[in-house]
């Protein structure tokens, strides 16, 4: 019988096509869900915040997500037999052409570039005293940054391979940098700029951060650069600093509107 992970790597771009579109689907209705429960509790758009005991639950789930795969591959788990067997049939099943044209996409997630890109965007707010936003966008990318070099450190996972000459992997494998700061970066930009349009442009700033951030981190597993665990926990990671970015947003301006 074939194996899931043979299976896989013969229908890698089918996939990667499906997962993208039901990210897309899932992002949109999560956002359709917020802005009518809003509208109809409220009678306005103000959709974006987010309640502290929400946040609390949120911030629960992605940590004992991320903790759970930290230790699966720390205590080398099946999971691990998992990944090494997804990342030899996409190393066997997928031509040269492909990855080429996975490998121009990947580095949309590059982590030096968005860090670059997100102390840009942090002295723009500084330069505009937006201070409400500014800390909330640096404790996010901050924090995001320096627990994902941490846990690297810690797990110290070899990356699955190198030598096919389309990306180049530096450091350890566990969890992936492309993935956590594409999701850190793009969410709270998105975050950022659902604050300065009006609604009818909300759903495609939705759109284009969840499709950026799908495609670099299923584009990590198709180049071989990161095992599928690195890529989720990557997520995990990012979606808690993220929370934590936007409750804390949401927070101090709650405060400044307070009496």
């Amino acid at each position: 019988m074939e194996s899931l992970p043979h299976w896989i790597g013969q229908h890698a771009l089918a996939l990667w096509a499906t997962v993208l579109i039901l990210a897309l689907l899932a992002g949109d209705l999560l956002w359709r869900l917020a802005r009518r429960r809003k509208l109809a509790a409220t009678g306005r758009n103000d959709y974006l915040s987010l309640q502290p005991r929400t946040a609390t639950i949120l911030l629960m789930l992605f940590g004992a997500l991320f903790a759970s795969l930290s230790w699966a591959v720390w205590a080398h788990t099946a999971l691990t037999g998992f990944d090494a067997e997804l990342a030899q049939a996409l190393r066997a099943q997928l031509p040269p052409e492909v990855l080429g044209m996975v490998a121009l996409v990947t580095n949309i997630g590059d982590p030096m570039l968005l860090m670059v890109a997100g102390a840009a965007v942090a002295l723009l707010l500084a330069l505009k005293r937006s201070w409400r936003l500014f800390v909330p966008w640096c404790v996010a990318l901050g924090g995001t940054a320096a627990c994902g070099e941490l846990a690297k450190r810690f797990v110290k996972r070899v990356r699955p391979f190198d030598g096919h000459g389309f990306v180049v992997g530096n450091g350890y494998s566990f969890p992936s940098g492309h993935a956590m700061m594409s999701m850190v970066f793009f969410g709270m930009l998105a975050y950022l700029l659902l604050r300065q349009f009006r609604p009818p442009r909300h759903r495609a700033t939705v759109a284009t951060a969840v499709a950026l951030i799908t495609i670099v981190g299923i584009s990590r597993v198709m180049l071989q650069a990161h095992y599928l665990s690195d890529v989720l926990a990557g997520y995990a990671l990012a979606a808690f600093w993220l929370v934590l970015g936007v409750s804390l947003a949401e927070q101090l301006r709650r405060n400044t509107r307070a009496p």
